[in-house]
């Protein structure tokens, strides 16, 4: 398998200016070569720290057709996009995943490379999401969110009972006989599933009867961490969820974060560090990007707004009173000796 391999992400953003260099800088040292990110009614400033990155040849940057179209489920509207344009016909893989997932490939060196080989001939390989929760901490910081959220579910087990199922994001290979990329996995051509090469990340073929239509989780039966995992910091800190919660969903406008969403993702059952061999390679690579000062003034910009936001949000009583309630239920649910802040 060529060394020189492509590989294309496809990524909406919105307001996630303080994390958007660590992700960036992390997946192209394990191979995303083709980073397409796509960003809507940004207000922190993450749509011009993008465009420097675009300048710079790190990253392309799209304004999301959704501003266009004048919709409000942008992710959908990405994916509409991303299946007419021609840049994925010039790569090998592609995979839809977002600003607050990680893939962390637990084979090798830790490289896409060390995954595609182990999962050689396969057409599509789908990778289980691994929730990380917020592991206690509090404030925003400028720690790499793959050193500070460490606590997350145990690879076994069912942590909520009423969903047991675990999502998923699949790497499809360009030329593959499929209908459409999708966000979590391609559509197969009705009736024609059972010609893909579909794989978990264990390298263990999909049964036919799951490649009907896109997967978007997998049963225990069929959930692995053995080769890669996806790791989904899904809340970061407890003041940074206020901003995600303000945000809203990318999909759902009337479905925004809230303490539902919050005690479904912050699970900190068990420590998992084993991203973290790359987190040296990663704080290099980000000094490096800063060296650039319009970069570095962008991105500075971006962490001043995000402190900002925070600051009135927790002016706001609705969000004053959500931020309390969230450290309360970690306190209950994780922390129980901890005294109350």
């Amino acid at each position: 398998m060529a060394k020189d391999m492509r590989v294309a992400s496809i990524t909406p953003v919105k307001n996630e200016g303080p994390f958007i260099l660590e992700w960036v800088a992390y997946h192209r040292l394990i191979g995303v070569t083709d980073p397409l990110i796509f960003s809507n009614d940004c207000t922190d400033g993450s749509d011009l720290l993008l465009d420097r990155l675009d300048e710079m040849g790190l990253v392309r940057h799209y304004a999301n057709p959704s501003m266009i179209m004048e919709i409000r489920r942008h992710h959908l509207a990405v994916i509409k996009y991303i299946n007419k344009l021609s840049r994925l016909r010039r790569v090998d893989w592609v995979i839809s995943f977002d600003m607050d997932e990680f893939i962390c490939v637990n084979t090798g060196a830790g490289r896409l490379l060390d995954l595609f080989q182990a999962c050689d001939g396969a057409d599509v390989i789908s990778i289980n999401q691994l929730n990380f929760g917020c592991a206690g901490h509090q404030q925003f910081t400028e720690e790499l969110q793959i050193d500070r959220f460490d606590k997350c579910q145990a690879y076994t087990g069912r942590t909520n009972p009423r969903n047991p199922r675990r999502g998923v994001k699949s790497f499809t290979r360009v030329g593959a006989d499929v209908k459409l990329i999708t966000n979590h996995s391609p559509r197969p051509f009705p009736g024609r599933g059972n010609e893909l090469h579909w794989v978990n990340a264990a390298n263990a073929a999909l049964p036919d009867e799951l490649k009907t239509r896109e997967i978007k989780s997998l049963d225990e039966t069929y959930v692995s961490y053995e080769l890669a995992q996806l790791n989904h910091y899904a809340l970061r800190s407890m003041d940074s969820f206020l901003t995600q919660a303000a945000r809203g969903n990318a999909n759902h406008a009337d479905q925004p974060a809230d303490l539902g969403y919050w005690r479904r993702y912050n699970i900190n059952e068990v420590e998992n560090n084993r991203i973290q061999r790359w987190s040296a390679s990663v704080r290099a690579a980000v000094a490096e990007m800063l060296k650039d000062a319009e970069l570095a003034a962008l991105y500075r910009n971006c962490v001043v707004a995000h402190r900002g936001h925070i600051k009135e949000l927790r002016q706001v009583p609705e969000f004053a009173d959500l931020r309390r309630r969230v450290g309360r239920v970690h306190r209950r649910g994780w922390e129980q000796q901890e005294p109350a802040a």
